[in-house]
């Protein structure tokens, strides 16, 4: 069995071209660099290690 689908004879859609990016300001949240060409940045909403799953879980 295959997931390609059943073929109905219609020619294949042309791949659309990648949207051309926005540029953006960089600017700071409180000590943190946001837009631009800044690093994305994770926030956790944890305060246990996230190792330890359990506790995690808990929270």
């Amino acid at each position: 069995m295959t997931s390609a689908g059943i073929d109905l004879g219609l020619p294949a859609m042309p791949p659309r071209p990648p949207a051309a990016r926005r540029l953006s300001r960089r600017l700071r949240v409180g000590s943190v660099a946001v837009g631009g060409d800044a690093p994305v940045s994770v926030q956790s909403m944890t305060t246990t290690v996230t190792a330890d799953i359990g506790a995690t879980l808990q929270q």
